[in-house]
């Protein structure tokens, strides 16, 4: 129950509706002048200019309690509209915030801040990238073939194949007078017997010897059968040696596990050019590493060659051009390690650095019965 002077919290006080009320009705005021003005200008009434302009008109405004006042004190809404003193124009007012509005919806409009349409950028025909000297043709394993941009981060190549010289097959890098260069062979147990004094007799400066490899179909490491007789022979005779080691690896536990391997088998001897890991592919045949992708192969060579690293030798990777840029992540290796390239062209077109060149193969020499293959080295690694 609720007693007779308690107010309804529910409702409304009559104040509130004493003003609605009287907003409504001036509304309906205003609607019905427009109205009636608009009907009088088409009927060409036309009002009388002196009185309409004689004096200024009084400015309305809205009180809280709804009821409309007039600067002068005196002028009511009903006497203004008798006297022709409200024209339309006058309630333009009413239309302000509706502008702003727009003009503030105009500002955030996303379409008005935005530029030109940018124009798609032209993708280079073959025939452009093999002129801009930026690109170089890559072969892949499965005979497709792919321009390649050529990576500004990687030290390039910087040889000056004018001072070559080529005597019997034995290549020498010179400077003047001054030679630049070292000349080794490769040797492995596929050589037969080696005569290492004789080799040395005929100009060469170091052997880069197989110590063993991992089996393309079973997985097993193998030591080379000649290594050991080798690599003795080798240091007997007075040469630079450096060896490499055939990598079928397909995780990095195995990748560690090779090179732990290679590392073992040197603990008894002392080499001074550097551990190679030659991860290629097997012609006309399957291989443990064709599963591999690009990614995965360059996470066992990096693990291989950081391995080697920590046991204190020199680290270098082989391959040739193709395999170099497409079986690997040439970013994540060539910016860190050294290359020995395998090229038999007169002037490689590897665009990076290499510091070892395998630029022959299938060489008579005396010392050796069996063919073998030339490497010039850029850097004497014994002096490192």
């Amino acid at each position: 129950m609720r007693l007779p002077d308690e107010q309804d919290e529910k409702g409304m006080s009559p104040r509130v509706t004493y003003t609605i009320v009287a907003v409504s009705i001036l509304i309906l005021i205003i609607l019905a002048y427009v109205l009636i003005s608009n009907s009088k200008n088409k009927s060409n009434h036309i009002y009388n200019q002196n009185t309409a302009t004689a004096e200024p008109l009084p400015t309305a405004t809205v009180s809280t309690e709804g009821t409309v006042k007039f600067t002068d004190g005196e002028t009511d809404l009903e006497t203004l509209y008798k006297e022709h003193k409200l024209t339309s124009q006058d309630l333009e007012f009413w239309d302000m915030y509706d502008e702003e509005e727009k003009d503030v919806e105009a500002q955030a409009s996303p379409a008005a801040s935005l530029g030109p349409t940018p124009v798609p950028s032209h993708e280079p025909t073959d025939e452009e990238k093999a002129a801009d000297g930026n690109h170089i043709l890559v072969s892949y394993k499965d005979g497709t073939q792919e321009w390649v941009e050529i990576d500004d981060k990687i030290p390039k190549s910087d040889y000056d194949f004018t001072k070559m010289k080529t005597v019997n097959g034995k290549m020498t890098y010179y400077d003047g007078n001054k030679k630049l260069s070292r000349l080794g062979v490769e040797i492995s147990e596929e050589n037969g017997t080696v005569d290492f004094e004789t080799l040395r007799d005929e100009g060469i400066d170091f052997v880069m010897l197989k110590v063993g490899a991992r089996g393309y179909g079973t997985g097993l490491i193998t030591l080379d059968q000649n290594f050991i007789t080798n690599i003795e022979a080798a240091s007997k005779a007075g040469l630079e040696i450096g060896v490499y080691f055939c990598s079928q690896a397909v995780t990095v536990d195995e990748a560690v596990e090779e090179a732990q391997f290679v590392a073992a088998n040197l603990i008894p001897y002392k080499i001074t050019y550097p551990v190679a890991l030659r991860m290629e592919s097997i012609k006309n045949d399957t291989a443990r590493t064709d599963i591999l992708d690009t990614e995965q192969k360059t996470q066992i060579v990096e693990t291989f060659l950081k391995e080697v690293g920590r046991e204190g030798h020199d680290a270098i990777l082989y391959g040739d051009r193709d395999w170099l840029l497409s079986e690997i992540l040439s970013s994540e290796i060539l910016k860190k390690y050294d290359v020995w390239l395998t090229d038999q062209s007169p002037v490689p077109d590897y665009p990076y650095q290499f510091k070892m060149w395998e630029y022959a193969g299938g060489e008579s020499i005396n010392g050796v019965g069996r063919e073998v293959n030339y490497t010039i080295s850029f850097v004497d690694y014994s002096k490192r």
